[in-house]
């Protein structure tokens, strides 16, 4: 039968063993308080269970159930039984990851470089000159073993007494290394008498040279936290069908009451980690859950996380968060993490008031809707704020867009050029007289691909590659200069003059408009957005400056507006490039850079498509309405009295 089905037996069990005389509970009454190093006052100052906190959870990461302490959130233990993992495959473990009592088929094992460890007695050692786990966990924790500096997951595959107080041991690190509220002389002892036995044997437990009282209260911990264990071994169902993490984190609670003194526990370390990254220089920062505030919390942070903490993220409610930077020496600050999580947050979209900000060293979510985010997003923005990208891995990422750029146009120029019949798809012959026009083709198929593109990256999180509505106006002031580039050939315009002949006017406008909104669609919404995420932007309240999405999305639509012309001449020669197109790639950059900035002030895309299409129709009409007009004054100027 499961072990969880047979609590109540346990649990009965312990209770008659509480109020029974004879019992192991009541050791610390029994023994002579003076031969052990604590006198009669502190007799029966157990507290009882019911008032003793419960320290350990059982959670559910990946589909698998682990095992962890709120005072080491860092730590999580899975017991899977019969486990067995080979030598090799220990040394090739992901760092951080610690093998008790025979998981490893290996001997004692210790990689400080890459923090791999394996306590165990079994194999590649002599058994009889080797100390059990629990006695090596504890060795390893007095020399000062520091587990607060990373993740660990210690992995277990029997869970007899000698591992759970590894566990034990190693899940109370913490108040272990600075002998906080740990009865030290029943610790020791126990840890002593447990791992002879379970190395040597009963018989020869007296080679622990322990006073015969020592020896005697120790034996009764011991048979009390077997009980069940012994009965179940007995009865023949210690095996796979029993739930070893509840079982586990019962008898740490057990443990907990035994070895710790109720009035110098002192407040419990109770902090939920919710999630966890690393930042640069060995620093981590992590979400956590706690019903104190974040200035109660932060000395409580030192201790578990070390000098390693960086960053803490406190979840208030499921929608409130307070940010504080513990570590005045980030190479970042918090602006930086604010203008991130605006950035990702739904509830923001990098437009609102309503947004993440605060001071340099503590601020918080949105007050008023609070934050869409969930922890372990907000502890991935808060990695990639603080993290500096190699010029490898932006030019990885810039050949992964160019990629992209030139997939879509090509698709968009093949697709135009040779599938185009819409009159057919939609049964109506009209539609071939109106999208004829080459420019007309071509930008179609562009937004049909680049929206291919879009829906594959974007995560549903459309704001982020500017499709939303504008915000802010001092975008504005880059008409002039986008128009002045635009007509030094930046923008395109077509070849031949307007004949304003309806039918020439109506092609002219409805290519003029397309055309514009398919680059824009393509460089300042997609490609732009896929270069954001990694990258800082401006937007409608930072101080100006050229972004690298900017610069990088520049440089590809100056090249497309210089090649523009070739995609539909079939007989294109790149020997026919000649000096004029240098000086085209040059205005289309300055024009593109000019847009960028609209695209990144506003937040949208659309205003840069808007400031686009009024610069190619100045372009187009301009010159004609300035000869218009220079026409008109000439004929009216001799016309007026003076």
């Amino acid at each position: 039968m499961p072990f969880f089905l047979k609590a109540h037996e346990r649990i009965l069990l312990m209770d008659s063993e509480r109020t029974d005389p004879k019992s192991s509970s009541n050791f610390l009454g029994k023994v002579d308080q003076k031969n052990i190093g604590e006198s009669p006052a502190r007799k029966n100052t157990r507290m009882p269970a019911a008032e003793f906190p419960n320290r350990y959870s059982i959670r559910d990461i990946g589909g698998e159930k682990v095992l962890s302490c709120i005072e080491a959130p860092n730590l999580t233990v899975q017991i899977k039984f019969g486990l067995s993992v080979s030598a090799a495959t220990m040394n090739k473990s992901s760092p951080g990851t610690i093998y008790l009592d025979g998981v490893a088929q290996n001997g004692p094992f210790l990689d400080n470089a890459r923090q791999i460890y394996n306590f165990d007695h079994h194999e590649g050692c002599v058994r009889a000159f080797t100390l059990s786990t629990c006695e090596q966990a504890l060795v390893m924790l007095k020399k000062g073993f520091d587990l607060r500096g990373r993740e660990w997951r210690i992995i277990a595959n029997d869970p007899d007494l000698d591992t759970v107080l590894a566990i034990w041991l190693l899940l109370n690190h913490i108040r272990i290394s600075e002998q906080e509220s740990i009865r030290e002389h029943i610790l020791f002892p126990l840890i002593r008498l447990e791992g002879a036995i379970d190395s040597l044997g009963l018989e020869l437990k007296t080679l622990t040279a322990l006073p015969p009282a020592q020896i005697n209260q120790s034996q009764r911990i011991i048979d009390y936290l077997r009980s069940t264990e012994v009965r179940l071994k007995k009865d023949g169902k210690w095996g796979e069908q029993i739930d070893f993490i509840a079982y586990v984190a019962d008898i740490l609670h057990d443990i907990d009451q035994i070895m710790y003194e109720p009035h110098k526990f002192g407040k419990l370390l109770g902090i939920e980690e919710l999630a966890r990254v690393n930042l640069p220089d060995n620093r981590v920062a992590v979400v956590v859950q706690s019903d104190m505030g974040i200035y109660e919390i932060e000395p409580l942070l030192k201790k578990i996380y070390g000098s390693s903490i960086g960053l803490a993220i406190l979840r208030r409610t499921p929608t409130a968060y307070t940010l504080r930077q513990i570590d005045p020496f980030l190479r970042g600050s918090l602006e930086d993490v604010y203008e991130k999580l605006n950035f990702l947050d739904p509830a923001v979209k990098c437009r609102t008031r309503d947004r993440w900000g605060g001071s340099s060293d503590i601020g918080g979510s949105p007050r008023d809707q609070g934050t869409k985010l969930t922890p372990e997003e907000i502890a991935k923005g808060c990695r990639e704020a603080f993290q500096k990208y190699s010029f490898v891995q932006q030019t990885l990422q810039f050949f992964l867009v160019t990629v992209s750029a030139v997939g879509a146009l090509a698709a968009a120029e093949l697709f135009s050029g040779a599938h185009w019949h819409p009159g057919k798809w939609f049964n109506a012959p009209s539609l071939n007289t109106i999208v004829f026009d080459p420019y007309v083709q071509f930008s179609i198929a562009l937004i049909f691909f680049t929206t291919i593109i879009l829906a594959v990256v974007s995560h549903r999180r459309l704001w982020q590659f500017g499709i939303i509505s504008p915000v802010g106006k001092n975008w504005w002031f880059i008409l002039p200069a986008a128009i002045l580039a635009a007509f030094a050939g930046g923008a395109w315009a077509p070849v031949e003059h307007p004949s304003y002949r309806i039918p020439d006017i109506s092609r002219l406008l409805l290519s003029g408009m397309l055309l514009p909104f398919a680059s824009e669609y393509l460089f300042r919404g997609v490609l732009h957005g896929i270069l954001a995420q990694k990258s800082k932007i401006q937007s409608c309240s930072s101080k100006f400056f050229i972004s690298w999405p900017n610069v990088g999305t520049a440089l590809l639509y100056a090249v497309f507006l210089t090649l523009l012309p070739f995609f539909q001449n079939e007989t294109f020669n790149p020997f026919s490039i000649t000096l004029r197109h240098g000086s085209i790639y040059v205005a289309a950059f300055f024009f593109s850079i000019f847009l960028g900035v609209v695209r990144e002030r506003s937040h949208s895309f659309f205003s840069s498509y808007l400031i686009h299409l009024m610069a190619v129709f100045s372009v187009i009409f301009l010159p004609d309405l300035f000869i218009y007009a220079t026409h008109v004054f000439h004929l009216s100027w001799p016309k007026i009295p003076f």
